[in-house]
């Protein structure tokens, strides 16, 4: 029987990877917006493409997961945002409202989680790449979390200063979000995928202040990571050492780390969990070479260690970085083992 790559994560998650750590490149944009057989926007509506470039970008890198989506604003859009396909990626543009009131909560149409918009072509892409992996490889759905969705439906100065001065309708409109992901990550699972990859990117410390984050945002996680039966990674951008023993607390069985964090400190704060990060995605899969795409996962390995550990870039990939990068990425965990040996 062979050692599949879901063999490789499951042990992962319990400590004991039997020959490497496993590498997640994290390529759902970059593989839409390089298949040289469809345009971006083609492939972000059509689930048949989704699944033909995510199959070629693994052909490409060599990576250990598949991911059943082009970009993550198919969500937003699904509340009915506009997101505009430019030559860099999708741009969503929130709804003209004000919301003030627990009663103004009933002006947004929140959609529903299987046959709104494009779901439907996420989770058919879903299926479609789990019958073609044959539940041998990590089918990992990408979506934002519920504050970082709120923030996309609906202005996020807005959100901001609901915070401080409609706090019982922030928490409402945050609850109701979060039902609505629970639903819409239980489809996603129903049709294959077996692992989910939770971004909160407007959470960071950046953005809110770490009593913000758990107040409104540590419960929304901790109630959608206990819902769910599959194991889940998040990641939060930025520098979080304000909020990684929060983080620690959301239910995740793996925190993905920005490029700026230090994995050893890390793992000091969170040594029950499972680590993930964090090569440079700009300067070192963007603008670097080989030789510093190397050097920096040699360095994630050997701060975070290899037992509970995946090697992925510290944020999303840019869609022009060169696939030579990505591949080197691959290849240093490989060549590297558990020992460095």
């Amino acid at each position: 029987m062979s050692y599949t790559d879901l063999n490789r994560f499951h042990d992962t998650l319990n400590g004991q990877p039997k020959d490497r750590v496993p590498v997640f490149a994290g390529v759902s944009l970059w593989a839409a917006a390089n298949y040289p057989e469809a345009s971006f926007k083609e492939i972000a509506l059509n689930p048949e493409l989704i699944c033909k470039a995510q199959m070629w970008a693994r052909d490409q890198i060599g990576h250990d997961a598949l991911y059943p989506m082009a970009d993550p604003l198919f969500l937003p859009e699904a509340f009915g945002c506009e997101v505009r396909f430019s030559d860099t990626g999708p741009i969503v543009d929130p709804l003209s409202l004000s919301i003030n009131s627990l009663e103004d909560i009933e002006k947004i149409d929140f959609p529903n989680p299987k046959e709104t918009g494009r779901i439907p072509v996420m989770l058919d892409a879903a299926r479609q790449l789990s019958q073609k992996s044959g539940g041998e490889i990590p089918l990992i759905g990408t979506f934002e979390g519920p504050f970082t969705n709120l923030c996309r439906v609906i202005e996020v100065e807005h959100i901001l200063r609901m915070a401080f001065k409609n706090k019982s309708v922030l928490e409402a409109l945050l609850d109701r979000m979060t039902e609505f992901l629970i639903e819409f990550a239980q489809a996603y699972i129903e049709q294959g995928v077996n692992a989910l990859f939770i971004a909160e990117p407007t959470a960071s410390s950046t953005m809110i202040s770490p009593k913000m984050f758990r107040k409104y945002v540590l419960p929304r996680l901790q109630k959608l990571t206990h819902a769910l039966g599959v194991p889940t990674i998040l990641h939060i951008c930025g520098d979080t050492n304000p909020i990684i023993d929060a983080m620690g607390e959301a239910g995740s069985d793996i925190l993905s780390l920005d490029q700026c964090m230090d994995l050893s400190e890390s793992r000091k704060r969170v040594p029950e969990t499972v680590l993930a990060g964090n090569v440079d995605p700009v300067k070192s899969l963007l603008l670097g070479n080989i030789e510093m795409v190397k050097k920096d996962a040699l360095n994630c390995l050997e701060m975070a260690g290899t037992h509970r550990f995946i090697l992925l870039p510290g944020c999303a990939v840019p869609p022009t970085a060169p696939a030579k990068n990505l591949k080197a990425m691959v290849q240093t965990a490989v060549d590297y083992g558990l020992d460095g040996h």
